[in-house]
Formats: C-alpha cells, structure tokens, sequence
C-alpha cells in the first residue's frame, strides 16, 4: 500500500481527544486557582467555600499546565499529519500514539496531584504504581509517535524529491 498523509477524519481522531484534554486542562486551572487562594471562590456565581485540596499548588500546577502542554503537542501531531506519508497501519499506530501519549502523561500528572504521588518508580502505595505506569506507557508512545513522525518526514521528502 502506498504512503499516504493522515486524512482529515484520521488527523480529526487526534484533535477531538486533545480538545477535551484542552477542556481538562482548563477545568484544572480552576483547581490549582482555588488551591492557590485556599478556598473556592467563584464571586458572585459562588461565595467562598471552604475545601481542603488533595495535593500541593505545585502539584496542581504541573498537572495544569501539564494537560495545557499535552493538549498542544497533540494538535500540532495532528497538523504534522497532514506533511508526513505513512502506511495504512503505520497511520493508526501514530494516532493511537499521539491520544495514549496526551493523555496518560496528563493522567499520570493528575493521580500525582490528588494522590501527593509522583510516579518516579514502581511500589507503594497504588496510587504511585498507577502513576509510574501510566507515566511509563506515555513515554513508550511518545518514542514511537516521534520515530513514526521521522519515518512519514523521511518518506514525503523522498516523494517530492526534495
């Protein structure tokens, strides 16, 4: 089978996932915002509501920004889907990729904040092995989604000559 870029429905099965990871992303702000203030505060749709936050603001923050940060790259893995030439298969494995690499790190940073975990190594307690594992498998993808990236690269430039 011939090479071929990521169409728009493939490139859009990327973009709808990093969408509601944008939205995820956003929803945390808010999070990090009331951990920051110290309480919930919404003025004048809700009064100050006192809640103890799981989690640090640090925490809340790198799990902010982390699926702000994801939510992009997964866009801008699926506009560069559009200048790369994969097979049928090779276009599947990118996709699914991109979504598990998005998400799983996003997912790795929010069990980090609502467990005080940080998923650098696997043991005690759950919460820290979920962490670690879910950190483990986005970065497997993140390595074939680049080398998938390179190989589509490689193959448009050898199509156009360039």
């Amino acid at each position: 089978m011939t090479p071929e870029s990521l169409s728009a429905p493939e490139r859009a099965r990327i973009l709808a996932p990093a969408a509601a990871l944008f939205a995820l992303g956003l929803v945390i702000g808010l999070i990090f915002t009331f951990e920051a203030i110290g309480h919930v505060a919404v003025w004048p749709l809700i009064p100050a509501l006192e809640f103890d936050m799981p989690g640090t603001e640090a925490a809340w923050r790198r799990t902010h920004l982390g699926a702000l940060m994801n939510a992009l790259a997964m866009i801008a893995f699926a506009t560069a889907g559009s200048g790369i030439r994969l097979g049928a298969r090779a276009r599947q494995v990118y996709i699914w990729s991109v979504c598990i690499t998005g998400w799983g790190n996003s997912l790795g940073f929010l069990v980090g904040a609502l467990f005080g975990v940080r998923g650098l190594a696997f043991g005690a307690p759950w919460t820290n092995s979920l962490n670690y594992l879910l950190f483990l498998v986005a970065a497997l993808t993140a390595f074939v989604q680049a080398w998938l990236l390179w190989q589509g690269a490689r193959a448009q430039r050898h199509a156009t000559g360039a």
